[in-house]
């Protein structure tokens, strides 16, 4: 903070659908792969917004299907 007080204390900008991301990525981990429908009722967040998640965490290599499950890729596409 300057000593004109100019700048003030904010908290910081975060991004919902990250979040929301997460949260699926977390809750995958601890049910080890699941439902969609199971990984709404855990995280809480709207079914079709879970679909969308998925779609993209599975476009980008992060997220398999397995029949009606799903879980996190065996070897995620992390910088190495």
């Amino acid at each position: 903070m300057g000593t004109d007080g100019s700048q003030k204390d904010s908290a910081p900008t975060l991004i919902g659908s990250v979040q929301r991301a997460l949260r699926l990525v977390e809750a995958m981990h601890a049910e080890g792969g699941a439902t969609a429908k199971r990984l709404a009722r855990v995280t809480g967040i709207p079914l079709p917004t879970v679909y969308h998640l998925l779609r993209t965490l599975t476009h980008e290599g992060y997220v398999e299907r397995e029949g009606g499950a799903f879980r996190l890729a065996e070897h995620l596409p992390l910088a190495s």
